[in-house]
């Protein structure tokens, strides 16, 4: 399972390899299977209590506008999908890419009838993206890569690049604090935060070997990383410090979410 998102403190959906999809009404308690067999999936997100998108390998490109039943968006891309994110039900954005090659964004303005698609100047995947309205948004990946939009994705600018590091997730709080995680080279359970929009970035203390998949922030202070053999990290303090919290499994962590006051959801093998 490799992505999760909730609407609310009930409803919510996982995806995963072999296009899985399941969907809880109950807070995660119980699970149904909505799809299973065929491509992988690796991202999810939704815009209210029926309509979402599901994204994963080989440019597929999944929509549902009642929670249960999902058709294929042509994406005009064969390239895997890694990361998507939605401002309202029609404004959208999508980035992947393969090993070693170039980010695709795609872009949607109709709810995914349409879609367009710029290859990137990066010299590697994009892994995740992230918007706070709709001009200004953010993507990160291979390498270290974190590009900034300030037009809806017409252009997009290099603000940091590593070729020891490949970043896994970005999150921003508001227009100027931000975090990427993942993993760099000696320094495995990368953790990096900006407080000026991405112009500069800088490491914190992950307090962690393992790799990071996915970070969460619920306000501007608490948020939560995961990753790699169970870890779960959290911080109250806006990544001043981060404490890696008792985990019930061993397993890898890939997606995290918090879907109310005091319960969350984390997915993985």
């Amino acid at each position: 399972l490799t992505s999760v998102y909730f609407i609310d403190e009930n409803t919510g959906w996982v995806v995963g390899i072999n296009r899985t999809i399941l969907r809880t009404t109950d807070g995660g308690i119980n699970w149904s299977i909505l799809l299973s067999g065929g491509y992988s999936l690796l991202s999810v997100f939704f815009v209210d209590d029926s309509t979402g998108w599901a994204v994963g390998s080989g440019g597929n490109i999944l929509k549902t506008t009642n929670g249960n039943y999902w058709s294929q968006q042509a994406s005009g891309t064969t390239v895997d999908l890694r990361s998507v994110y939605f401002i309202n039900e029609n404004i959208g954005w999508i980035v992947g890419g393969q090993i070693y090659d170039p980010g695709i964004i795609l872009n949607t303005t109709n709810g995914g009838t349409d879609w367009s698609s710029t290859i990137s100047d990066t010299i590697g995947y994009l892994a995740s993206v992230f918007f706070i309205d709709e001009n200004i948004g953010w993507a990160a990946g291979q390498y270290g890569t974190i590009i900034k939009t300030l037009d809806g994705g017409s252009d997009w600018v290099t603000q940091s690049i590593s070729q020891a590091a490949n970043l896994n997730s970005i999150w921003f709080t508001d227009a100027n604090t931000g975090y990427a995680v993942g993993q760099a080279a000696g320094i495995y359970g990368t953790i990096l935060k900006t407080i000026d929009g991405g112009t500069d970035w800088f490491i914190q203390t992950a307090g962690t070997i393992n790799t990071l998949s996915s970070v969460f922030f619920r306000d501007a202070l608490t948020g939560w990383a995961v990753g790699y053999g169970g870890t779960i990290l959290k911080t109250t303090d806006a990544g001043i410090s981060w404490e890696k919290l008792i985990s019930p499994t061993n397993n890898d962590l890939y997606g995290f979410y918090f879907i109310d006051p005091i319960n969350a959801i984390s997915v993985g093998d």
